[in-house]
């Protein structure tokens, strides 16, 4: 289910509801269009968008335009670990949440804009989003996994973008950690995997801990192959589209009531040991390309995610 944002812009539009009067009618009743920033060609970050564990920041780039001028603007970054419940983690790591609002009177110049703009663009550095340096917006250790990133805006009659109509700007990134689960998948060929429908799949490498010193041993493995789409601005939940397959083992810090058999190993597992016999997945017949997705928990709450494609013959 999707969370909604917009309890600060709905107050905005009934002030400017109720300021307009029969000699200052609306003749604007479509909500601000997000797009990209001056001289870009697309917003940043984009859908599955993979920031490197070396990484320790997101550029964010978009232009909002509006005719009768903007009034405020939005970004929001929260995890998209659970459905938004709260697993338990350890006091070290926290999640990555950010609530920046962008108008004419905001208190940092980095979000401010001139009054009755049209055009909005944001792509500078004040407004990158950090989770390390002297700029992090977390106290601690940032929790790797997938993200939530949303933009909403409203112009000055109350006109607002919304998840209904998907004028809100709304995709996942991942952040990487050096600490998270390592997910390598060792037969990749031009960056899938190959197969045949009927057949079990072979798959080779490893998942396991990490060797920094916040690495910690693994507590949940779900595998899933599913459909392929666009991966779209509908959030992970709506990627799926069906499930050919779908196992689970340990426990979810994270997603209630999900869980499996015991892990094996949880330093290392040799995946050409673990789909086997009754775990082999055997994609169906009708199938050109699926996905497979891979979903890894560490006992300290990070996720690693990795969706790899598969082809079939």
């Amino acid at each position: 289910m999707k969370k909604t944002f917009l309890y600060p812009l709905i107050g905005l539009a009934f002030v400017m509801a109720a300021c307009e009067t029969d000699d200052d009618p609306i003749r604007d009743l479509d909500a601000p269009i997000i797009g990209p920033a001056d001289g870009r060609d697309a917003i940043r970050p984009e859908n599955e968008e993979a920031r490197a564990a070396t990484t320790d920041h997101m550029h964010v780039r978009f232009g909002v335009d509006d005719p009768s001028g903007i009034a405020q603007i939005r970004v929001d970054v929260h995890n998209s670990f659970d459905g938004h419940t709260h697993g338990r983690i350890k006091s070290d790591f926290e999640p990555l949440n950010v609530d920046d609002i962008y108008s004419p009177n905001a208190a940092s110049p980095d979000f401010l804009f001139p009054e009755g703009a049209t055009r909005v663009s944001i792509d500078g550095p004040g407004t990158d989003i950090y989770w390390g340096g002297p700029s992090s917006r977390v106290e601690g250790n940032v929790l790797a996994g997938p993200y939530d990133f949303t933009i909403q805006a409203i112009d000055i009659h109350g006109n607002q973008t919304s998840f209904a109509d998907e004028s809100n700007y709304f995709v996942r990134f991942h952040i990487r950690r050096a600490y998270a689960p390592v997910v390598d998948i060792t037969n990749l060929h031009d960056g899938e995997i190959e197969g045949e429908a009927g057949e079990p799949l072979q798959i080779e490498g490893t998942i396991g801990m990490g060797d920094h010193e916040l690495s910690s041993e693994i507590a949940f493995i779900w595998v899933r192959l599913t459909d392929e789409d666009e991966h779209g601005h509908g959030g992970h939940d709506s990627r799926v589209l069906d499930e050919y397959y779908e196992q689970m083992w340990g426990s979810s810090a994270w997603r209630g009531g999900m869980s499996g058999p015991e892990i094996p190993n949880t330093q290392s597992l040799n995946l050409a040991d673990v789909f086997v016999g009754d775990n082999a997945i055997i994609p169906p017949a009708g199938a050109d390309h699926l996905n497979l997705i891979i979903w890894v928990e560490d006992q300290n709450g990070n996720i690693t995610e990795m969706t790899y494609e598969v082809h079939l013959e």
